[in-house]
């Protein structure tokens, strides 16, 4: 007698990673249209006296009407592996490498045949072109230098609403909520989308500080969606729960003196063990955790390892905190009293 071999159902794979290039894309697409700096008026700013740069953009590619589109440029980080890259150098080699080496012949659901099209002369165009390829690189640096510090910085908050993100599609929140359909393709694939993403096609959020509403990529092996950080209650809870978890760090007593101690004088951990009268495992255990809140920094000096705290970092928590707080408290701010009338 035969058994049928039993089916197991197919495990959703479901990530999230910031991604320097999808957020960067968002930049170069509202620096060509003029109508998305109308609506986005906070990141047209970033081209307030670089107009001769944004015009640079909006005129690199002449292949049509929607010719400014720099879709290409994530295409290219994907085949790359890069689509998740944090590190704006590295991002710019792996670019420009994958001209060398992407495939002609796309297969990308989420992309018109026209589209395509487009992409793949761009792709020629940056092969055979040596010169074209530095110039298209350098016009990426230029554009992204400006604000790479603040995303940098907003790093722990982009990370944070991608976790979030995860977790509500992963308690059931369905991706047509999470996820805001920006195009017709979109609307028009989400149930082809539904049904790959059921059968085990891996899902990648990408959670963007730029943009605007969402984003949707879809390659052979992945689906990527990206939403923006700043829509509903997302951001404000990944700088909350942010901003909670490193004040957990310091919210024990011990790691607190141990802190305030590194803030007057670097030591080591044997030092610090020495001076609160600790056993050293004990010492380490806390310093890993403000290390790893980004509150104490290490750096090898004469073959010892030295612990210090970070100041930068400390005040950037207390103003994220008090922003968490007292956001808004300036509009009911009491009223400045009535100077005494003299006599």
């Amino acid at each position: 007698m035969f058994l049928d071999e039993a089916v197991l159902p197919a495990t959703k794979s479901v990530t999230a990673a910031p991604s320097l290039a999808s957020d960067l894309s968002w930049l170069l697409f509202v620096a060509c249209q003029p109508s998305m700096q109308a609506r986005y008026p906070k990141l047209a700013e970033m081209f307030k006296g670089r107009e001769d740069l944004a015009a640079r953009v909006r005129n690199f590619w002449k292949d049509g009407p929607d010719g400014a589109s720099f879709a290409e440029m994530q295409v290219l980080a994907h085949h790359a592996g890069a689509l998740g890259e944090t590190d704006p150098d590295s991002l710019w080699a792996a670019i420009e490498s994958a001209v060398t080496t992407i495939p002609l012949d796309l297969e990308m659901p989420s992309e018109s045949a026209e589209e395509r099209a487009v992409y793949l002369e761009r792709f020629r165009m940056l092969r055979s072109s040596p010169d074209l390829r530095r110039s298209y690189v350098e016009l990426l640096r230029e554009v992204w230098e400006p604000v790479d510090d603040m995303w940098h910085q907003a790093l722990p908050i982009i990370e944070e609403a991608g976790r979030l993100v995860v977790a509500q599609y992963e308690r059931g929140q369905s991706l047509e909520i999470l996820i805001t359909p920006g195009c017709d393709i979109l609307v028009e694939r989400m149930p082809e989308i539904l049904a790959d993403l059921e059968a085990g096609k891996p899902l990648l959020f990408v959670p963007c500080l730029f943009f605007g509403s969402s984003m949707y990529l879809e390659f052979a092996d992945v689906v990527v969606m990206g939403t923006g950080v700043g829509q509903g209650d997302v951001v404000a809870r990944a700088q909350t729960e942010s901003v909670a978890r490193r004040l957990k760090a310091v919210a024990d007593p011990t790691r607190l003196a141990l802190l305030h101690s590194l803030a007057t004088a670097p030591s080591s951990v044997g030092e610090l063990a020495m001076l609160f009268r600790l056993a050293q495992p004990t010492v380490s255990m806390h310093v890993k955790l403000l290390r790893e809140s980004g509150l104490v920094r290490s750096e090898r000096q004469e073959g010892r390892m030295r612990l210090s705290a970070d100041a930068a970092a400390v005040e950037l928590l207390l103003g994220e905190l008090r922003q968490a707080v007292l956001q808004g408290a300036a509009a009911v701010s009491p009223p400045v009293p009535e100077p005494a009338a003299a006599t």
